[in-house]
């Protein structure tokens, strides 16, 4: 009676435990975006209001580290590694929407803060070679910005994918995939983001209804 009754228990309580431990991983994923999304604005401060690498080529969206380093370690992160790494990145990166993303140059291992494509690091600078009308964040100053409060600036990388780390039940693509997001105007949030079934997300503007921009048209 009493082992059946210690069973009931537990299975009462392991959902509760398993929220809790999904709510403190996210937590600590916001926490560490937002210092991530401050150093960024404080680098475009002192950088004519921009974010630029010598290239501004797709390698943007990740060596954006090596440029904010001394923005971090103002901000008391002498030691950032861990910084760069969401509790709740556990990706498997053999996966077909990961290795698509990075092709040609296929990733191995488990978590996006592993692997050497990314500089070790669970997020992405909303950067890539600006287009035409330039309306990514790279080379873009800042206070041109005219949605600055939907503008991706950093976020978690499966959001550019339509992953969720968030999420345990969906390890694959899904629309309305939950993600931690850095704005230009610097708030962080946790918010749905739209796949179209087809192309990774990063590639277009959702549709009306949603709290985030990619482009700034």
């Amino acid at each position: 009676m009493t082992i059946a009754v210690i069973g009931i228990l537990l299975a009462l309580l392991l959902p509760s435990l398993a929220r809790a431990k999904g709510a403190a991983r996210r937590a600590t994923c916001v926490n560490n975006l937002r210092q991530i999304n401050l150093s960024v604005t404080m680098y475009a401060d002192d950088h004519a209001d921009s974010l630029r690498s010598a290239t501004n080529d797709y390698h943007i969206y990740f060596n954006y580290r090596k440029l904010i380093q001394p923005d971090l370690s103002k901000n008391g992160s002498s030691t950032n590694d861990h910084l760069f790494a969401c509790p709740a990145d556990n990706f498997d990166c053999t996966m077909p929407a990961i290795t698509d993303f990075f092709y040609p140059e296929i990733p191995v291992g488990r978590g996006f803060h592993q692997l050497k494509q990314t500089a070790y690091s669970s997020y992405i600078f909303n950067g890539e070679a600006a287009n035409a009308a330039n309306t990514r964040v790279t080379q873009k100053a800042f206070s041109s910005v005219k949605q600055p409060s939907r503008l991706v600036l950093v976020c978690e990388l499966s959001g550019a994918i339509g992953l969720s780390a968030h999420d345990r039940k969906k390890p694959q693509q899904f629309n309305n995939a939950k993600n931690v997001m850095g704005f230009v105007d610097g708030h962080v949030s946790f918010i749905p983001i739209y796949w179209n079934g087809e192309n990774v997300p990063v590639q277009y503007n959702p549709p009306t209804g949603y709290e985030y921009i990619w482009f700034d048209k």
